[in-house]
């Protein structure tokens, strides 16, 4: 019974390991990312609050248009010429109604309504540069773990050229420089293994950082970048002013045209309608009955400003010229993206070509690696070809995996173009 008990205890915590072992470990697919950022990414999360804080400020024009109301009451104590000192309450409510204030209004509803689209472009370009920044770690921290899978492999290799160095030795084939020559290059291979775990350790403190994980979280992801050819993304364009850097300068220009138009309108007047009820103390008015110190008022107010020393015609110019300046750099900043678009397809397209020619290479590589250690078997070959074959084969391995890294490094820039 007390061996039974303790199987169950060990069958128990063997569990929990393994559901805390779980814990730790988090699968992480390229397709996860856009939706992980929105939901954990904290500068994301705040460019979304600053959209909404501005769409909060929208709806002015009608508001304008809505009654004010205003209320003033306390009490004060006071002495006015002969009269002895006094203690009286003042109080006044007032209402106030715009009727007509020369358009202003309305361009301040279209000042808003353009802030809303500038904070809406700021979050689309903040999400699209988080977005791009964990692609490329992303994809770094595969390229890392697809080399230290090619070095391990080569290191297998070598501890089999080495055994048979060692063999050949023994029935005096070789020299000791044989077995030197493999146990120098095993430790080459285990010191740029070491290296390359340890930057990949790094690298993934930069990945879970977008998403506020914990230090202690290991992410899982494919051991191998995938070669992959979209054809469909390579025919997508920017529609016009939709990239987020366009769309800033053009809500910027926007908003810089409907405040120099509120300053051209300078002097147009504005009319109000008003009533309220005012209580006086002694102090204002000369009643000692407070009943006669009270009044309602009801009437119609018409201002108009006749001259501001240029002020507003001055402002009116700049703003206008802000306005074009803003313009003109939109539309360069249009053909820029759109040359970035260009040479991320060209790139892209370049890459595709590049990586089947990389697995003809290998393919070829390791053919002669394997007639190399042949004829190593036979006594044609000695160590130093068989190290030279091998080394050739590991760069081919490396270069086709830096151009598949490349060609997702591109992708990555033609997705952040098109914002997607």
């Amino acid at each position: 019974m007390q061996r039974y008990s303790y199987f169950i205890l060990l069958v128990v915590l063997s569990f929990m390991a393994i559901q805390e072992t779980k814990a730790d470990v988090v699968e992480l697919k390229f397709e996860d990312l856009p939706k992980l950022l929105q939901e954990r990414n904290q500068a994301v999360q705040g460019v979304q609050l600053s959209v909404q804080a501005s769409q909060k400020r929208t709806g002015h024009l009608v508001r304008s248009y809505l009654p004010t109301l205003s209320l003033e009451a306390g009490g004060e104590h006071f002495q006015t010429g002969s009269y002895s000192a006094e203690t009286a309450p003042y109080a006044f409510l007032e209402t106030r109604l715009n009727l007509f204030r020369g358009g202003k209004d309305a361009l301040e509803e279209n000042i808003r309504q353009s802030q809303v689209g500038l904070t809406q472009a700021q979050a689309q370009r903040a999400l699209t540069e988080e977005l791009t920044d964990a692609r490329k770690t992303y994809w770094t921290l595969i390229f890392q773990r697809e080399l230290v899978q090619i070095l391990k492999e080569a290191l297998q290799e070598n501890e089999k050229n080495l055994a048979s160095a060692k063999k050949r030795i023994q029935r005096g084939l070789a020299t000791d420089t044989d077995q030197v020559d493999f146990e120098i290059n095993r430790d080459v291979l285990q010191e740029e293994i070491s290296s390359l775990e340890h930057e990949n350790e790094l690298t993934q403190i930069k990945l879970r950082s977008f998403f506020s994980w914990a230090d202690e979280k290991l992410i899982w992801t494919p051991s191998l970048i995938p070669h992959d050819h979209d054809e469909a993304l390579l025919h997508m364009q920017i529609p016009q002013d939709s990239h987020p850097e366009v769309a800033q300068f053009k809500a910027n220009s926007e908003i810089s045209l409907n405040q120099g138009d509120q300053a051209h309108r300078w002097w147009l007047p504005s009319v109000d309608v008003y009533a309220g009820y005012y209580l006086y103390t002694l102090r204002d008015r000369d009643y000692v009955d407070m009943s006669r110190r009270d009044d309602l008022v009801a009437g119609i107010r018409f201002s108009l400003s006749l001259f501001d020393g240029f002020q507003s015609k001055t402002l009116a110019s700049s703003l206008s010229l802000q306005a074009e300046g803003l313009d003109s750099q939109a539309r360069q900043k249009e053909k820029v993206i759109q040359a970035k678009l260009k040479i991320a397809k060209e790139e892209i397209k370049h890459h595709h070509e590049l990586t089947h020619i990389a697995e003809d290479r290998i393919q070829k590589g390791g053919k002669y690696l394997s007639q190399t250690l042949s004829e190593y078997g036979r006594g044609v070959k000695n160590s130093p070809d068989v190290l030279g074959a091998l080394q050739r084969q590991i760069s081919f391995k490396r270069r086709y995996a830096e151009i598949k890294r490349d060609y997702q490094l591109f992708k990555t820039d033609l997705l952040g173009l098109l914002n997607r």
